[in-house]
Formats: C-alpha cells, sequence, structure tokens
C-alpha cells in the first residue's frame, strides 16, 4: 500500500474518534427524575393573597444546581438549589423586588431559603412538602 492510502486511513480514523468524543459531551441530569420542567398543579394552603395576574402556568425548572420560578411576563426568578436524601433546598441570592416576593408564595415558597422534603417523585409527579405548605405538580 502506498503511504497516500495509510494516510487516507488515519484521517478518517480520526475524524471518527474525534466526532465519537465529542457527542459524548454532554452534561446528563444529576437529579434523576427531579431535573426538567414542572407545571405547579395546587398549593395547600393556598397562598393568603393570590395575585390574579397568576394562574396555572407557574412552572419550577430544576437543572444541575439551579431552580427557576416563571413569573408573568416571561421573567423568571432564580435561585441555588441542593437536592439530596429527598430534601429540596432553594435560595434566591439576589434581594427580591415585592413582584417576585408575591410570585414566591404563589410556588408556596414562604421563606428565602426554603426547605422542602420530596413527599413523591417519579417521572410525572412531585409533591413537596414543608411545615406550612404541600405543592403538587406535574411534569411538563
Amino acid at each position: 500500500m502506498s503511504m497516500r492510502i495509510y494516510k487516507n486511513i488515519v484521517i478518517l480514523l480520526t475524524s471518527f474518534l474525534l466526532t465519537a468524543l465529542l457527542a459524548a459531551c454532554q452534561k446528563s441530569p444529576i437529579n434523576g427524575d427531579l431535573d426538567g420542567q414542572w407545571q405547579v398543579m395546587l398549593v395547600e394552603p393556598e397562598p393568603v393573597d393570590p395575585d390574579p395576574m397568576f394562574d396555572t402556568r407557574l412552572y419550577y425548572c430544576f437543572y444541575m444546581h439551579v431552580c427557576q420560578l416563571s413569573i408573568p411576563g416571561g421573567a423568571w426568578i432564580a435561585g441555588n438549589m441542593n437536592y439530596s436524601d429527598n430534601k429540596l433546598s432553594i435560595n434566591f441570592p439576589k434581594e427580591l423586588n415585592s413582584l417576585e416576593l408575591n410570585a414566591l408564595s404563589q410556588y408556596g415558597i414562604n421563606s428565602n431559603p426554603v426547605v422542602f422534603d420530596i413527599e413523591y417523585l417519579d417521572g410525572k409527579k412531585l409533591v413537596l412538602r414543608n411545615e406550612e405548605t404541600v405543592v403538587t405538580l406535574r411534569k411538563f
């Protein structure tokens, strides 16, 4: 065989290996069934002062170490999240304005930081509970 054929084989093998390596470089969910977008179905007890701007389009989004909450107008409130031993803690590090504080109560969050016990979790349903609130969500 000529040197040109060897060179083409090496280039072809190198291209194949690089393609295989690059395809494998993606972040996978570290939180199992918790990762993803969840729609709030029920908050018990209901917020003391329900805001008519909020409706059934309330979402929690969990990914890696971040929790995002959607608020009306297409905005999001982001917080740091820790998930372990069937406990979920969320801390919103920035100072929140009055709209954002009211938004938290619509999600069953009455303090910052907040810690929930995960009462139930599978690929379709999530139930969060703390001393004051039970939040039922469905995978969206």
